[in-house]
């Protein structure tokens, strides 16, 4: 079994001021920001992996990001991908994220809709064919379980549709010095097309006698099961100050 861990370092520099970690929200729900805020971290990951595809050469990533989120509920980020590998340490693409944060008065429903565009320096991530892509996450947030459903197009040379849903349930410690720590044992599972292909080779024949070998390429875009992540991220928030471990 192999496990992937990811450790985020975040500082929110606030334009106007405090961060804030509700009760009912999930770790990877968005909830609409009251004040603009900048927000810069830094991510370590020790398995890159696209839906659960790996590179032969086991990659890791760091990547920072620097975003803004608009009281009005936009928000503008962008991430710098660098890669580590047997063959090569180097900087290997950004990615560039708008979008719209949004949820309810009462704060049981929240969400983003947005769309994003990749820019690459060199090949060597799994997911480099992909140029962009656009959707919507939806969080149904309750006292027990958050409800977490994501839909989106994928393009690269062609259009991909993906899903994926989620349940987590947060627990919080506030006991923790002068911070504030936040389990959220999680649950996905993730679906799409991804224009799957497959070759085989194909005996022909003349008058049932046999006559070579013809190669058959087949394309499919029939919607599969792509991967299923289970994950339990583990948040230490202190002012404007989030740690976050990811197993």
């Amino acid at each position: 079994m192999k496990f992937v861990y990811s450790f985020c370092f975040v500082l929110f520099a606030a334009v106007s001021v405090q961060a804030q970690l509700a009760d009912s929200t999930a770790a990877n729900s968005v909830v609409v920001k009251k004040k603009t805020q900048i927000s810069v971290a830094c991510t370590y990951n020790t398995g890159l992996n696209y839906y659960g595809r790996t590179d032969s050469l086991k990659s890791r990533g760091f990547y920072p990001t620097v975003g803004i989120n608009f009281k009005n509920g936009l928000y503008l980020n962008s991430t710098f991908i660098f890669i580590s590998n047997k063959a090569v340490t180097a900087y290997a693409a950004s990615i560039v994220e708008g979008g719209f944060q949004f949820s309810d008065s009462a704060n049981r429903w929240s969400g983003n809709i947005f769309a994003n565009g990749f820019f690459y320096r060199q090949r060597d991530l799994v997911q480099s064919a992909l140029k962009g892509s656009a959707g919507i996450n939806v969080t149904r947030l309750s006292k027990f379980l958050d409800y977490n459903l994501t839909a989106d197009g994928k393009l690269s040379n062609d259009i991909d549709f993906g899903a994926s849903f989620g349940l987590d349930h947060i627990i919080r410690i506030n006991k923790a010095g002068k911070g504030v720590i936040v389990l959220d044992p999680s649950a996905y599972i993730y679906a799409g097309t991804q224009n799957f292909s497959r070759s085989y080779l194909q005996q022909k024949s003349v008058w049932f006698l046999p006559a070579g070998d013809e190669l058959i390429n087949e394309n499919s875009k029939k919607f599969n099961i792509l991967s299923y992540e289970f994950s339990v991220p583990m948040i230490y928030a202190i002012g404007k100050i989030k740690i976050a471990l990811a197993p």
